[in-house]
């Protein structure tokens, strides 16, 4: 009996606190230069984010291609060079060399790829907090002297 009550009194107490959530700060935004600021910021973000995000996609596109394009060649050149080691500790020279080559001068392309992007968002990033601070500055002064 104490168990059914105390949850018909759980659920009720739950039901009541998302009818009416206790969320004051939410409803309260401030205007001005801050309030634009944080505007600005979160268009800067949601787009930095679905830049990333295209980024990524295009990326694992990519590598899922050249990744079946090389597993293709490599077994038809396998097949046509006669090559039947299969020791997966073994690393012979020849095609398996020539394919790993290949991958490790892909994957250093990618990576300067990815480092450029990283590095073109922290500059703008410095860039955009170093002019909203600039902007928010001379509000501030231009505000305080009459």
């Amino acid at each position: 009996m104490f168990r059914i009550s105390t949850l018909i009194a759980a659920a009720t107490l739950a039901g009541a606190m998302i009818a009416n959530p206790a969320s004051a700060q939410d409803t309260i935004h401030h205007g001005g230069i801050n309030g634009a600021a944080r505007a600005v910021s979160g268009a800067a973000k949601s787009t930095g984010r679905a830049v990333k995000s295209g980024v990524k996609t295009v990326g694992s596109k990519t590598h899922k291609v050249l990744k079946k394009a090389g597993r293709s060649t490599k077994s038809t050149l396998s097949h046509a060079v006669g090559d039947t080691i299969h020791d997966p500790n073994h690393k012979p020279g020849g095609l398996n060399k020539a394919a790993r080559d290949v991958s490790a001068s892909i994957k250093h392309v990618g990576r300067s790829a990815k480092a450029g992007v990283h590095e073109e968002a922290s500059d703008t990033h410095k860039a955009l907090q170093k002019s909203g601070n600039d902007v928010k500055k001379s509000v501030k002064d231009t505000s305080h002297t009459s």
